[in-house]
């Protein structure tokens, strides 16, 4: 009975040494992973941010065994999602998948903390960027015109945003420019988009995807976009390259709650890399739904494309 005594206790030292340690192995090594594993999306259903998630997860579950479940915890300009991931049990049960509004969300005073209160994973995807969508019936062909008309018609149009968010932030630059606008939260981007669809906004920032039926039909147009670079694809060219310092790079990350088993994150981290940079479906199917070419950057490389992210924030009121 003693010796049972001594080899349990043994064990339980053992366990708790591993856990303190920042491991989660099995007797092999192996990372150990729960059955159910929630990734947080900050964000409501339907849109680009939503539809990653969904892709990286659906192939994420054939790489690493567990089932990979998505929440939608939108909220506050995305601070109730990444809220609830950082409050969370650092087991490996619970991951953060969220992109440059985190920082705007600091920056903007909506949160009080940053990527220090997480285990940072990697970035998974580059988003080619938001687009600036306005109703056909202005008939803008790029962003002088839009200029044009809201210094003849100060504050007239409507802008949809979500405050706390990359929109918001866009939205703050665009103004310091000179477009005399009118910010209005509408939320998420299927709630922008309804917005405008609906004649509640003017203006909106959309992922091209989400928008480009619309266009298409003549409903809506494309006149510029929040990313450094062109879509050439459909001819949009960037606010830089028409001369707008209106310019925010978009980046999908995902991130642990702080003291999750460091082995789970480097088998996680290396399990998206896998995907993003090998799996040729996954890469068609983000391509052909947002335009956006797999781009895959792991910890602290990561974390230097967001500082540059807090850089340009640096420079706007909020």
């Amino acid at each position: 009975m003693k010796k049972w005594l001594v080899i349990l206790m043994v064990a339980v030292l053992a366990m708790s040494f591993a856990f303190a340690n920042g491991t989660n192995e099995t007797s092999d090594g192996a990372a150990k992973w729960p059955k159910n594993v929630e990734i947080v999306v900050p964000a409501g259903a339907g849109g680009d941010t939503d539809f990653n998630a969904r892709l990286l997860a659906q192939y994420l579950q054939e790489e690493i065994g567990s089932n990979f479940v998505i929440s939608n915890v939108s909220g506050n300009g995305g601070a109730t999602g990444t809220r609830q991931v950082k409050n969370a049990t650092a087991d490996g049960s619970s991951i953060l998948f969220y992109h440059s509004a985190f920082v705007v969300n600091k920056a903007s005073g909506t949160v009080d903390y940053g990527f220090d209160s997480y285990d940072f994973s990697c970035i998974a995807a580059m988003n080619r960027g938001n687009m600036i969508v306005t109703k056909s019936e202005y008939n803008f062909k790029n962003m002088a015109d839009l200029k044009a008309y809201t210094q003849a018609h100060p504050n007239e149009l409507k802008i949809a945003i979500q405050t706390g968010a990359t929109t918001y932030a866009v939205a703050m630059q665009l103004i310091k420019e000179g477009f005399l606008l009118n910010p209005v939260d509408a939320g998420s981007s299927s709630a922008r988009l309804a917005a405008i669809l609906g004649g509640h906004v003017d203006v909106i920032l959309a992922a091209y995807g989400s928008v480009k039926d619309y266009v298409e039909e003549g409903t809506l147009d494309v006149i510029g976009s929040d990313s450094p670079f062109d879509l050439e694809e459909v001819g949009v060219v960037s606010n830089k390259n028409q001369g707008v310092n209106a310019s925010l790079p978009f980046y999908y990350f995902f991130a642990f709650p702080k003291g999750t088993p460091a082995n789970l994150v480097t088998e996680f981290t290396a399990a998206v890399g896998d995907i993003v940079n090998n799996n040729e479906e996954y890469q068609q199917k983000i391509y052909a739904a947002y335009y956006q070419k797999p781009t895959f950057i792991p910890g602290e490389e990561g974390l230097k494309k967001y500082a540059e992210v807090e850089e340009i924030l640096s420079t706007i009121e909020f």
